[in-house]
Order: structure tokens, then C-alpha cells, then sequence
């Protein structure tokens, strides 16, 4: 992504350093999201990738809806290729907050065996940098392992303390409940009090939430099967088969009719998809 974001910045960098204020909300969600690139880079990103597509489109859209119905076909074209390229703009602005949150989320079912973890190192005697080093070096933690060595990384090799680098690790990590450990570590170191009986008081408040979430996982999965086969099956059904009744009592042509079929399968599904798997 960094290469493709130099490129972007060389062709409109100029143009997203005007309109950088509009987008300063970006700036912490890029670096909660592990995004490694600058604000600048990815409002060129933004901006250059959504023309393109744009561009692409509507050309693409036109040429075939033309050879279809002409004029009507070239308008048709210009709205669908207008529409890619604002999906594309809305899509990178969302992107961050939907890296944050599928982070938070892994980050979130290893957090209570995780703080278990810390808990026993603290109950050892081991210091807090080697804790965060032993995270960071475990398999089994992914995203969270990541904050760890971020955590390691500022205390070991640029210098900080223990409380600055829990401190700034709060503030980039995408989980609040991370959020919330490492808060609650520093207060603990700086008050002097016990980190062991504290990482056991949150580890079993973390494990009880970790239990609820999957029960209502089962019931959200449930309702989104539900929901995908209603929508996408059975409503796919309908569309063609409405689209078929219009086609024939409105006039319109068949052939465009099928085109519009055949996107709404082979882009229009798709997408719904893509949406019940982020969700």
C-alpha cells in the first residue's frame, strides 16, 4: 500500500493538502487501524482512486449501454460510472474504521487469556517490558501481539518509560478493552499497588464479557443467515422475475433488461455478500 500511496501523493498530492482539514478524523483512526501511511498519502489515495474508477466506469458503462440504447444508454453510464467512483471514495473513507474494528475484534478474543498470561508473569516478578516482550514474541495472540511489541518497541529503543508507552499504547489501540488494561496498568504502576491482583480482577471480567460475546455471536449469525436468504436468494428471485413483468408491460427493451440483470448478479450480489461478511 505504501508504494501505491507515493504514487497517488505524486499525482494529487497538491490537490489533498487542500482539502486535508476536511478529513483530520482520519489521522488517529489510520494509526488505530495499522494503516502506514501519512493523512496526506491517503487522501491522495482517496481522491486518485476514486477517479480512476470513476473514469473507468463510465466509460466502460457507457460504451456498453450505448450499443444497447443510445443516448439513454450514455446517461445510464454516466450515473453508474459517477456512483463507482463515489462508492470507491466512501469505501477508502470507511475503510480505516472497518480495520479498527475487525483489529478490536481479534485484539478482543485474546485479551482475557492474554491479561491471564501478564497475570502470571506480574505474579513471577517479571518487569512489565520483559511481560510485553514475552507477549509480543506469543503465537497465539496475532493483533495484540502487535500492540505488545509497539509497547516493547517504545520502551526499548526509543527510550520511554513505562508509563509513557502504556499511556501512548492506549491511545493508538483499537480495542477499548485493551484501552482500558493498559490504563489501568499504568495507574497501578504509579500508585504502587499490586499489577498481579489486578490483571486477575480484569482477566475475569475479560472472560465473562469473552462468554457473552459468543452467545451473542449465535444469535447474530442465526438472524444473518436468515437475512442473507431472504435478501439475496428469495429477493434475487423476485428481481428477475419482476424486472421480466416490467420489461414486458412497460415497453422497455429486452436486452437492456437483461444487462441489468446480469449486473445486478454479478456485481449487485456480489457486494451484498461482501457486506453480510464484514457485518
Amino acid at each position: 500500500m505504501k508504494k501505491y500511496a507515493d504514487f497517488c501523493y505524486d499525482q494529487v498530492g497538491s490537490y489533498a493538502l487542500q482539502m486535508l482539514d476536511s478529513f483530520e478524523g482520519l489521522r488517529p483512526q489510520l494509526t488505530k487501524a495499522g494503516i502506514q501511511v501519512s493523512l496526506p498519502e491517503y487522501v491522495s489515495m482517496m481522491l486518485f482512486s476514486s477517479i480512476i474508477s470513476g473514469l473507468v466506469g463510465t466509460v466502460f458503462l457507457s460504451v456498453i449501454f450505448m450499443l444497447e440504447s443510445g443516448i439513454p444508454g450514455l446517461i445510464m453510464g454516466i450515473t453508474f460510472g459517477a456512483m463507482i467512483g463515489g462508492g470507491t471514495f466512501i469505501g477508502f473513507y470507511l475503510l480505516p474504521s472497518i480495520k479498527i474494528n475487525n483489529r478490536g475484534a481479534k485484539i478482543e478474543d485474546t485479551l482475557p487469556f492474554a491479561v491471564m498470561y501478564l497475570s502470571t508473569l506480574a505474579g513471577t516478578g517479571t518487569s512489565v517490558t520483559e511481560m510485553f516482550r514475552n507477549l509480543a514474541e506469543s503465537d497465539e495472540y496475532d493483533e495484540l501481539a502487535s500492540e505488545a511489541e509497539k509497547i516493547h518497541r517504545d520502551i526499548e529503543s526509543f527510550g520511554m518509560d513505562v508509563g509513557e508507552a502504556l499511556t501512548k499504547g492506549a491511545e493508538r489501540s483499537p480495542s477499548d478493552d485493551l484501552e482500558e488494561v493498559l490504563w489501568g496498568m499504568n495507574h497501578v504502576i504509579t500508585t504502587g499497588g499490586s499489577l498481579r491482583e489486578f490483571l486477575d480482577q480484569r482477566a475475569t471480567s475479560l472472560m465473562e464479557d469473552y462468554e457473552r460475546r459468543i452467545d451473542e455471536f449465535s444469535e447474530k449469525l442465526s438472524l444473518l443467515v436468515e437475512m442473507y436468504i431472504i435478501l439475496v436468494i428469495v429477493g434475487s428471485i423476485i428481481f428477475t422475475s419482476m424486472s421480466v413483468v416490467v420489461s414486458a408491460f412497460g415497453g422497455i427493451d429486452p436486452s437492456l433488461v437483461i444487462l441489468i440483470q446480469a449486473l445486478s448478479v454479478f456485481i449487485g450480489l456480489p457486494f451484498i455478500s461482501v457486506g453480510f461478511i464484514i457485518l
